[in-house]
């Protein structure tokens, strides 16, 4: 460790050695419980030095109102965070390059691009950054100066466009308040933003949409699933908790006859009906059903050659996970029966708290209640635009079993 100057009047934090053997392994989170002597009244989201048996381990922001009470921005302690900031954008930018125009991709994801609290998105050439945390909120004008620089520098062309969303979750664990303003662009042009995955033409609202608008994090199971349906022209897909139709929008780009789309978002819907015709899609390939999907599934008496299955998080901490675990394979058992003998099921979770091996025990148990027999043809996870640090398990969160049912 490089003990260079810190940033005149931040903190050095003491914190236990456990936390800073921990650190120095690659983890970038200091819990509250491993602060030892937590300073009063510290601003939230402070820039600190954090040490252990007298050695510096790192640079970070610390929150005295949350369990994660420290994350690491660097293990070199530096005066110039401007410096660093760019330089971790930069490189963040530079490994998703080539960047077509109009796609749509994850330029910084968080702790997996060493920004913990920061997630960017790109739609074509307008960016959202989401701040998730206290410490990531004092970055946000170094972010917001640089992101179109390094943009145009990267990939040869302009941000239009800027949204910066401070709506997540997180913020209230952060004891921190929530806001959404536009930075670059017109509001009403925000809320209708044009982008393409796959060739398939989409429309999300970065102001209001779900995550920052649509969730980039399927994109490389899409890919294989429209793969899986090459050649399948006569085949029928009910898309659950479809949102803005991802799937079932990729899914008839490929050519299937038909998508039901059931969302109980009455806007997701919107989003779908709008998607269908930047793609020149008949009304006739799709039905838009306003609904749960766990009601649907319970009153639908129909088979589908493909059903997908891709809820949010059951699990928002570990205390939800055995609940989770148990409507997992609820949905399981439900969707399972709409597949037809042949077909494939589609079932994911984004819960962290639910491990790979819980999510597939969950929906092991649903298929053999129902006398099943199940073929794992693709077992994916988050896009590769989403970088998993392998010493933060934390960075992976995303299950996706593609299943086969094989015919009995």
């Amino acid at each position: 460790m490089t003990d260079s100057a810190v940033q005149e009047g931040s903190l050095t934090i003491q914190i236990s050695d456990r936390a800073g053997s921990r650190v120095e392994r690659g983890h970038l989170w200091v819990f509250s419980n491993e602060i030892i002597k937590p300073p009063a009244d510290a601003e939230a989201g402070r820039l600190c030095r954090f040490t252990s048996s007298g050695r510096t381990i790192g640079l970070g922001y610390y929150n005295q109102h949350s369990l994660i009470a420290g994350r690491i921005l660097a293990r070199e302690v530096t005066e110039d965070i401007e410096a660093l900031v760019e330089y971790r954008l930069k490189r963040a930018l530079a490994q998703r390059a080539p960047l077509g125009e109009g796609e749509a991709a994850r330029l910084v994801y968080s702790e997996g691009d060493f920004l913990p609290g920061i997630i960017i998105d790109v739609y074509g050439a307008t960016a959202t950054i989401q701040s998730n945390t206290a410490g990531a909120d004092l970055l946000l004008p170094i972010i917001e100066s640089r992101l179109p620089v390094l943009f145009k520098e990267t990939y040869g062309r302009e941000l239009t466009g800027l949204v910066v969303r401070g709506d997540s979750p997180i913020r209230k664990m952060e004891s921190i308040d929530t806001f959404v303003r536009v930075a670059i662009g017109d509001e009403a042009a925000m809320r209708d933003v044009r982008f393409q995955e796959g060739g398939t033409q989409f429309t999300a609202d970065l102001l209001e949409g779900q995550k920052t608008g649509f969730f980039l994090d399927q994109r490389d199971n899409r890919d294989h699933l429209v793969w899986q349906l090459e050649g399948a022209k006569s085949a029928r897909l009910l898309d659950l908790f479809c949102y803005s139709g991802g799937w079932g929008l990729r899914a008839l780009k490929s050519g299937i006859e038909h998508v039901t789309f059931v969302d109980e978002s009455a806007p997701a819907l919107a989003l779908v009906e709008k998607g269908m015709g930047l793609n020149g899609f008949s009304e006739a390939r799709a039905r838009r059903i306003n609904r749960s999907a766990f009601d649907y599934l319970q009153h639908d008496n129909d088979r589908y050659d493909v059903v997908v299955a891709d809820p949010p998080a059951f699990a928002k901490s570990k205390k939800d996970a055995p609940a989770a675990v148990r409507a997992y394979e609820k949905l399981a058992k439900l969707a399972w029966r709409r597949v037809k003998p042949g077909g494939l099921l589609v079932i994911c979770s984004c819960s962290y708290q639910v491990s790979e091996d819980e999510f597939t025990t969950a929906v092991a148990q649903a298929v053999g209640k129902e006398k099943g027999l199940a073929q794992i043809v693709h077992r994916g996870a988050q896009a590769s635009d989403h970088p998993v640090l392998l010493s933060m398990p934390e960075t992976r969160y995303l299950k996706c079993l593609v299943l086969k049912k094989v015919p009995v």
